[in-house]
């Protein structure tokens, strides 16, 4: 079976028109001439990953953020680097095909990325309200308790929380990756989501929440780290595809998370 065919059958069973003019969607490595032995999902492309594919036989790896550290995967950019010339060398040893799919995961519906994080962190479908929303009303419980529960269920190793582990929380809004919304407003007690601009952005919500919280209104915010929160959506996305390409495996191969916390002594 070739690569091509298979973004082919992608096109069909996504649900939502394809956009030729994306950038992101596209080939970084291979073609649709590549004949594919088997189908890796993940979150990024690393070295780790391309090695744990090809020892799989998994050569077609459909990731979902860039490959060469930029998101146009501009390899002129990197054409001199030591670690760039590795990683096309290891792709082409093992003559890999990547495909990414950012934008059209996120126009599918339901989004895997958030169907994913959500059952990752343990927040109940049934609780999302309005459906779609990804506005979740959960029992009653506390910001420090919800945190630790987020980080057991997540395995992350960097969690950060902002807001008093006492505070009283049951409304949850999740975003994914960069995608965090603000949490301004009186229906979100806190935000559970990748990572987030700190400051001099469209809305700082970190500082936000610490005026929020010193004014006595209960605010949180949970931040999981971009791989951990959109790497589980790359299972569903797996699951998926074996649907319709039942003649080779599928397989999530984790890029895991990249950062961690020193112990405390």
């Amino acid at each position: 079976m070739k690569a091509g065919e298979i973004v082919d059958r992608i096109k069909k069973q996504l649900g939502a028109p394809w956009r030729d003019a994306t950038y992101r969607d596209t080939f970084k490595s291979g073609g649709p001439d590549t004949e594919v032995t088997g189908i890796a999902t993940t979150c990024f492309v690393t070295l780790d990953v391309i090695r744990k594919a090809a020892a799989a036989r998994l050569n077609m790896i459909i990731p979902h953020e860039d490959t060469f550290w930029n998101d146009r995967d501009d390899q002129a950019i990197v054409a001199d680097d030591a670690v760039y010339q590795e990683k096309l060398a290891l792709l082409k040893r093992h003559d890999i095909a990547v495909f990414r799919i950012h934008d059209h995961m996120h126009a599918q519906r339901p989004d895997f990325t958030y169907v994913g994080s959500a059952r990752a962190i343990g927040l109940d479908p049934t609780r999302e309200d309005p459906a779609g929303s990804h506005r979740f009303v959960i029992p009653e419980t506390t910001l420090g308790a919800l945190a630790a529960d987020v980080k057991r269920r997540s395995g992350a190793r960097s969690l950060r929380v902002v807001g008093d582990p006492k505070v009283k929380v049951s409304r949850v809004r999740l975003g994914v990756g960069y995608a965090s919304p603000p949490i301004i407003g009186g229906d979100i007690d806190v935000l559970i989501s990748g990572e987030q601009q700190e400051s001099d952005g469209t809305f700082d919500s970190q500082p936000y929440a610490l005026d929020a919280i010193a004014a006595g209104v209960a605010k949180g915010i949970i931040l999981l780290g971009h791989t951990i929160s959109e790497e589980a959506g790359m299972l569903e996305m797996a699951q998926w595809i074996k649907g319709f390409v039942p003649e080779i495996p599928v397989e999530l191969v984790k890029a895991e998370e990249p950062m961690w916390s020193p112990p405390a002594r």
